[in-house]
């Protein structure tokens, strides 16, 4: 361990010894600071800090006023700026404190973070001190053991380094009832923080749970609750990780009875037979190897027989299926279709400016759709939908444990936990009951999404569905397309291009102008809402639906919409659901900023606006529209005239009316409030889109700029991957962005600061990292799915930092730098321009290009907090959900006739989908059942959540250690090898600290069994993240996926929370030590690693870089060393400093390195994903304590917790490699090993298989490169 006398207080050093450090004292200029100041200097300095001890005391009295005397409620921004003082005045008190004790001790160490020396400082636990909501001492994990100490010391572990697994509420509602448990809420509010929601008007006692371990308790309206909740102590299957239930033992049943249950689920199929053939046939549009294996386990089924297709008519069942008769039915309009689907049309007037009458009537064939309300019951209805619905929405709190329960703090995550529900909730409930009606009345919400696809790769066919989900389902669930939780609605038609023909006929031979059919599609989108927004559906909203759910229970549900979800640019989105002007002089449509007010965004006037400027639904905007509706139908006037400009123009408002509007507003519902932020549009797609294009042309600029981008595009394809697709390998020119879809944006943000460092010259280069390393920090944030007060607070300031940093570039960086076109947007524009005239002509040079700060999508990153409050996070109802749905469309366009028919094809499929689902569970429940009694089994676990990390248990890959030490004798990485072995493997069995160094005569008493080790190929790390669901990462030999993070220890934790290691190799080995059971081997699991060492800390002026590491020199002794899998916290992603280039003095020392040797600098990407940044910036509600994970369960009513196995989960390799994705593995036959034996996979250019394929067909992908848009 280094002493504090080899550090100056400069921070200089560390020193050989005292005389170095006395010669340098001697000059250094802090130290003759530090010794010249007299003791005068230090008591103004001490009268100082007691002002401000004193003046910081009074803030905190007037703080707690007492309940008698409330305190006035201030403005948002009002109470963010005094929360942001606060924190600047904490600060520089800090500040001075430190001041004064550098003044009277003369001296204080600034370390320079973990080095190769403290590596070797050991941190041994003691068992910790549980959390104050459990009684039971929870099972002991061991702490990493850096390599060879040269000390031991004992310490506490603290509660908060623990990973415990994610819970419910603390007690089951049922238990909590039947003991009468009530916690009634405070009367005030249990948060005093910024942006916490105060409790609405107490109409009855409020109910609060139980805290459970991670410091959550919820706040529902009244006693009792409502009278069923989803996730009421939910299995740890339900939070992320699939793994087997324990079989529960059912009576048999005889074969006929049966064959009976079944021919019942699947009327009107004849035998199980037929069914699950046109059932395959169904999931498997086209051939595939899937659909190969599907059918060999269906025909090699037992159940299978082939006589029982004989006389088998598709065509037939189909309709029987549909309708319940195997008549055909006629195509007319407005007859009900087959499964709830209705086909009609629409007609719309066109208004004629100068023709014989001012409008003309038009038709529009082709609206496919479903009646709101009988979705919505059929959806109810359904078992599997019904038991994930939530039917009172509440408060959710979090106390962090080991702080006083004043101290919570609001939870915004789910819709039914945000502001928007719960005044709806408790609007409902204060209204008047119907009369005579008992039923429990709760608030359907209803997320909306539409967006028009190309559901094939070539051609102009477009389909245009609208979805429909409910916000009272978790965002966990409705946004898995596997999960079937997106209801179809509708089948949108476009405009036909004969409307032209129509206006043109009609004006004797005068063209259509542009504003006219600009209006017809908005007048069009109205008229199919119009049609869905039917008198049934309103009747509903004012009175309910009684429907009886799959519980056998009665309830009333009232819908209300609260969120649409769609892409702004495109033409037939929320600009015509908003009737608004596309990119107008007021472009957002949820308030009235003008576009040379986007640019503030983040001040404090930007702010303010957005409030006292947002657009409201009420009679005097209605008023206008109808004036303007007026003058062009009644008077003549054109769409673009000068009169209608005069009441529009002004406001971007339209002469359409909105059906929103006409059929809800009656009934308080204002349709500006649902359309809400995408932050798929608005940041991906958008914003970050956009920049990364401009540093593109930043580059061009540059003297040698194609050799700039070449250097970028190579740089990126050196970016290894991360995790099964968080981060996929760049194999395409980054530089080009072709068939990029928004994920692919997103992973260049992630990693896109290591790369870019060193292209510009200087200031710029350091201005672009600022910026860039801001963007991820917002992203990041944005990205959370679960928010506190602390995180929203985060975000506004990052919001703030993003729109000053912004502004500088625009006015600084880019003004530095000739900007033009890139040759691949040149191209693309005189592709245009040539498809637009016939003639020839010498080509143009590249335009200049400029970077625009009026944008709407820099406006909207404004009002991301406000949505999270108001309606939860982001991603709940962002337009990736619908993105997501579009695979399911395009599936099952593939399947049509590709005709004018095939909308009403894919009505049919959808509503066989439902079918084929409810049958398909039925089926399995009753077969799954009588496997159970017939044989009761538990089953295989595939995999275990609840183990701290998962290995196989295979012995065929057997390394001996005696030739392997021989092979690389003189070797670095085999220095100390068989001592460090020996050691940790008497320490594990021993249950000491696994630090320790034993005599030579101890290691040799140690047995291991055929003296080698067994080598494998996997390890899964299982963790709690930040959002309290259970994650899970994979480290691969066979893959560049090998680095990992440990917590750090000693003196290291108060600089840098973490250790850092690249996996060489996991073995377990069989081992006995003498005073053991005679003759009993144990299996010890271990890593072998190779240590980082983290460079000086970063200062405090430079928070916004990266932090950096290096490879321990290999001549350390503590340059390897072992752990326990136990001890790795996550696996980590970490990308080469390219601008330092590698260290060609390690080339070839060890055959560990790569060829190229090793890079001097890698950079820590703590923005590689949610769990990770909230590692890094703290705040984490599953994170105990974001440094380490032990894994420990949480403590419940049923059990003692210490009763529980967290042992590691062992199966063997084949088992492992079954459940690996695909596409992230590299063929079997491809070897892991080198012919040597060793212990290490071949280098990153042979194995780099696994995440290599950007392919899109993983559920956490979203495409929407088809888009294409830009402001």
């Amino acid at each position: 361990m280094k002493s504090d006398t080899n550090v100056c207080v400069c921070g200089a050093g560390p020193f050989s010894g005292g005389q170095p450090l006395a010669l340098h004292q001697k000059a250094c200029s802090v130290v003759k600071q530090a010794e010249s100041k007299s003791e005068v200097a230090i008591a103004k300095l001490a009268k100082r800090l007691a002002k401000k001890d004193e003046a910081r005391q009074n803030a905190k009295a007037r703080k707690n006023v007492p309940e008698s005397q409330p305190r006035k409620a201030s403005s948002l921004m009002d109470r963010i700026i005094e929360r942001v003082r606060e924190r600047e005045e904490e600060r520089e008190w800090k500040r001075d404190k430190k001041r004064a004790v550098l003044l009277t001790s003369g001296s204080a160490r600034i370390s320079s973070g973990p080095s190769v020396d403290n590596l070797a400082e050991l941190h041994s636990f003691r068992e910790p001190i549980p959390p104050e909501s459990s009684d039971t001492p929870l099972p002991h994990r061991p702490s990493p053991t850096p390599p060879l100490p040269t000390k031991s010391t004992r310490r506490h572990l603290p509660r908060r380094f623990k990973d415990f697994l994610p819970q419910g509420i603390a007690s089951k509602l049922s238990t909590l009832r039947a003991n009468n448990t009530l916690n009634e809420a405070s009367h005030n509010p249990p948060s005093n923080r910024p942006n916490s929601t105060e409790p609405g008007s107490r109409t009855a006692r409020k109910w609060q749970t139980p805290k459970n371990l991670f410091g959550l308790l919820r706040e529902y309206r009244a006693w009792p609750g409502p009278s069923h909740i989803p996730d009421d102590n939910p299995l740890i299957t339900d939070l992320l990780l699939p793994t087997a239930e324990p079989p529960v033992p059912i009576p048999p049943q005889s074969a006929s009875e049966v064959d009976t249950s079944i021919l019942d689920a699947i009327y009107p199929f004849p035998n199980w037979s037929i069914f699950r053939f046109r059932k395959h046939h169904f999931d498997h549009p086209i051939n595939s190897k899937q659909a190969e294996n599907d059918l060999a386990d269906l025909i090699n089924h037992p159940r299978w027989r082939s006589d029982d297709l004989k006389g088998y008519n598709r065509d037939k069942l189909d309709r029987l299926l549909s309708t319940g008769s195997t008549k055909r039915l006629p195509a007319k309009p407005s007859l009900p279709k087959a499964n709830g689907w209705v086909e009609t049309s629409v007609t719309i007037d066109v208004p004629l400016s100068n023709g014989p009458s001012t409008s003309l009537p038009f038709v529009v064939e082709g609206f496919h759709y479903r009646k709101l309300t009988s979705a919505i019951r059929a959806s109810l209805e359904t078992p599997s939908t019904m038991e994930k619905v939530h039917l009172e929405p509440y408060r959710l709190y979090w106390s962090k444990p080991g702080l006083p329960s004043s101290s919570m703090e609001r939870v915004y995550s789910e819709l039914y936990t945000s502001d928007a529900m719960i005044r709806e909730h408790e609007a409902l409930q204060r209204s008047k009951p119907e009369p005579g009606c008992k039923l429990e009345r709760v608030v359907l919400a209803l997320l909306f999404a539409s967006d028009s696809t190309h559901p094939t790769n070539f051609g102009q066919t477009k389909v245009w569905p609208l979805y429909m989900a409910f916000g009272n389902i978790s965002k966990y669930d409705r946004c898995k397309p596997s999960a079937s939780l997106m209801e179809h609605i509708a089948y949108f038609p476009s405009m036909p291009d004969h409307v032209r023909d129509a206006i043109q006929q009609a004006l004797g031979g005068k063209a259509a102008a542009k504003p006219v059919i600009t209006h017809c599609n908005r007048e069009l989108m109205q008229a199919f809402w119009d049609i869905l927004l039917d008198s049934e559906f309103v009747e509903a909203w004012q009175h309910g639906i009684v429907v009886k759910c799959s519980d056998g229970v009665f309830r009333r549900f009232y819908p209300r919409i609260f969120t649409y979800s769609a892409d702004y640019p495109e033409k037939y989105s929320l600009v015509l659901l908003a009737t608004i002007r596309n990119l107008g002089n007021c472009p957002c449509p949820r308030c009235l900023i003008e576009k040379q007010d986007i640019a503030k965004l983040g001040t404090i006037h930007d702010t303010a606006r957005r409030t006292s400027n947002a657009r409201k639904d009420d009679e005097a905007r209605q008023g206008r529209v109808s004036a303007a509706r007026g003058l062009i139908l009644e008077s003549g006037n054109t769409v673009d005239s000068v009169a209608v400009e005069r009441i529009l123009k002004i406001r971007s408002e339209v002469p359409t009316i909105n059906a929103f509007s006409s059929k809800l507003a009656p009934l308080g519902f204002d349709y500006f409030t649902m359309l809400v932020s995408d932050k798929l549009h608005e940041w991906d797609l958008g914003e970050w889109k956009a920049f990364f294009e401009h540093l593109i042309r930043i580059l061009y600029a540059c003297p040698g700029g194609a050799s700039l981008v070449d250097e970028l595009n190579a740089r990126f394809r050196m970016v290894k991957p991360f995790g099964r697709d968080t981060i996929r390998s760049f194999y395409r020119n980054v530089s080009d962005m072709k068939g990029f879809a928004a994920r692919d944006y997103e992973d260049i943000l992630q990693c896109i600061i290591p790369v870019f460092e060193g292209l510009l010259p200087s200031p710029y280069d350091g201005q672009v990292l600022s910026i860039l390393y801001a963007m991820a920090g917002l992203a990041s944030l944005a990205s959370l799915r679960l928010h506190t007060e602390t995180t929203l607070l985060a975000l506004r300031l990052a919001i703030t930092q993003y729109g000053t940093l912004i502004r500088r570039f625009a006015s600084v960086t880019c003004t530095a730098f000739e900007t033009r076109e890139t040759p691949r947007e040149h191209q693309a524009r005189m592709r245009r321009a040539s498809a637009q005239t016939s003639g020839g002509g010498k080509p143009a040079g590249a335009s200049r290009r400029t970077f625009n700060l009026q944008r709407f999508k820099l406006h909207a990153i404004g009002d991301w907090p406000a949505s999270i409050t108001e309606f939860g996070t982001l991603e709940g109802y962002s337009t990736w959900i619908s993105e997501m749905e579009h695979r399911t469309t395009k599936t099952r366009y593939k399947r049509t006739n590709k005709t004018r028919t095939s909308t009403r094809q894919l009505t049919a499929m959808e509503g066989l989908s439902r079918k084929f689902k409810t049958m398909s569970a039925a089926v399995e429940k009753i077969l799954a059942r009588q496997a159970t009694a017939e044989n009761p089994r538990t089953p295989r676990i595939v995999r275990n959540p609840n183990a701290p990390y998962e290995i196989a248990e295979d012995t065929k890959h057997q390394v001996p250690i005696g030739p392997f030490l021989r092979r690389h004798d003189g070797d670095p990485a085999a220095h100390f090898f068989w001592e460090r072995l020996r050691d940790y493997l008497i320490a594990t069995i021993r249950n000491e600290d696994r630090a320790t160094s034993y005599t030579h005569e101890e290691r040799l008493k140690l047995h291991i069994q055929g003296d080698a080790l067994y080598r494998h190929s996997h390890l899964r790390i299982n963790y709690t993240s930040y959002d309290v669901r259970r994650a899970q990462d994979s480290l691969s030999m066979r893959t560049s996926r090998r680095d990992i993070m440990v917590a750090a220890n000693g003196s290291d934790v108060t600089l840098h929370p973490f250790w850092y290691a690249r996996v060489l190799g996991i073995f377990h080995a069989m081992v006995s030590f003498p005073g053991d059971e005679v003759g009993e081997l144990k299996r010890v699991d271990l890593l072998w690693v190779r240590w980082f060492q983290i460079e000086r800390h970063r200062p405090k002026r430079r928070q916004d870089r990266l932090e950096k590491l290096a490879f321990a020199p290999l001549e350390s002794e503590m340059a390897f060393g072992f752990i326990h899998p136990s001890e790795v916290i996550r696996a980590c992603h970490l990308i080469p400093a390219f601008a330092e280039g590698y260290d060609l003095s390690t080339v070839g020392h060890s055959y560990v390195q790569d060829a190229e040797g090793d890079y001097k600098h890698y950079y820590i990407m703590k923005f590689v994903d949610r769990d990770m940044y909230m590692r890094y910036h703290g705040g984490g509600v599953g994170h105990l304590d974001p440094n380490t994970r032990v894994t420990e369960a949480a403590p419940t009513g049923d059990g003692d917790p210490s009763d529980i196995d967290f042992s590691a989960t062992t199966r063997s390799e084949s088992a492992i490699d079954e459940t690996e994705t695909g596409e992230n593995d590299v063929d079997d036959n491809i070897s892991q090993y080198s012919e040597e034996e060793d212990f290490l996979p071949l280098s990153g250019s042979e194995s780099d298989g696994e995440g290599s394929d950007r392919d899109r067909d993983s559920e956490a992908d979203y495409s929407a490169s088809e888009d294409g848009d830009s402001d």
